[in-house]
């Protein structure tokens, strides 16, 4: 039975993990296609709130940081999470912390002023 817990509380950690990974991903490049710098944070965030619903993780947190805004330009996006593993108490800690930290260059074409 200790087996089994350990083994179904991983796959948990493993899946959280995972998506926390995606919903990163998936904000910074969000941000990058943006328009512009306050439509580029609003988009990060709502993409990663609806990313984020899909898996098991408490406590999402979103920072985007993006420079001048000019094409040379990078969007880190930095999440963190906290796997709630308080029904496997007996094998692993109650709370797992879990950080994800992605750089991706600006859209070079979203970037340029007409």
């Amino acid at each position: 039975m200790v087996l089994t817990l350990g083994v179904v509380a991983t796959v948990q950690v493993v899946d959280a993990r995972a998506g926390l990974e995606a919903a990163t991903q998936a904000a910074a490049a969000e941000a990058a296609r943006a328009p512009d710098r306050a439509s580029a944070q609003a988009e990060a965030q709502a993409r990663f709130s609806s990313m984020v619903t899909g898996y098991p993780m408490k406590s999402a947190h979103l920072t985007v940081t993006i420079g001048g805004f000019s094409r040379t330009d990078q969007v880190q996006a930095t999440a963190s999470c906290v796997a709630d593993l308080s029904w496997a108490a007996l094998v692993l800690p109650t709370r797992l912390t879990l950080e994800s930290r992605v750089i991706v260059p600006l859209e070079s074409w979203r970037s340029r002023v007409p």
